[in-house]
């Protein structure tokens, strides 16, 4: 082999090996912080000895749903508890003590719905950056789903001062946003 041949392999060879850790790191580093979801899932799961069930390609659902929404909606994802046994049936005060205690003293507690039959839904919110990120805990006869998307902040405040409108024409609405 020619030395040049070598060099140019040698060169392929280094970048190969040193490119992808500096191009990859930022993504995973920035990506660690955000376990909330993870986290919540994860604690519910030991507690209540069973595995929660992941919607599939929640990845391209999550895409469309930014797409669909111009930038309002990203980052979602789902998972649900179905069936939970008998004597692992939520303790609507238990529950909310879990979801607390693991998200963390970041997450501020937005909505708390309980109704006589033990059904409770909880919504806590965080700020990250120009967005509200929210995770929604649903429990209803034996079961539970988790929900966690982040909103743009602009977009959710034009949704709650003209829910009917903002639903109706998002699209039309977009430039006022821009």
């Amino acid at each position: 082999m020619k030395p040049r041949a070598i060099l140019i392999l040698a060169t392929v060879g280094v970048a190969a090996l040193v490119i992808p850790p500096i191009v990859f790191a930022p993504l995973h580093a920035s990506s660690a912080p955000n376990r909330d979801f993870d986290s919540v899932v994860s604690a519910l799961e030991q507690h209540y000895s069973t595995h929660a069930e992941r919607v599939p390609m929640m990845g391209f659902v999550s895409f469309c749903a930014h797409v669909w929404t111009v930038g309002g909606v990203k980052g979602m994802r789902i998972a649900e508890f179905d069936n939970l046994p008998q004597s692992a049936n939520a303790d609507p005060d238990q529950l909310e003590h879990l979801v607390t205690n693991t998200l963390g003293s970041d997450w501020q507690r937005m909505i708390t719905e309980r109704d006589a039959n033990g059904s409770v839904s909880l919504i806590f919110v965080r700020p990250e950056g120009n967005a509200m990120r929210m995770l929604i805990t649903d429990y209803d006869n034996g079961e539970l789903d988790i929900v966690r998307v982040e909103v743009n902040a602009e977009r959710m405040e034009h949704w709650i001062r003209d829910p009917e409108n903002s639903a109706r024409n998002h699209k039309q609405n977009k430039n006022n946003f821009d």
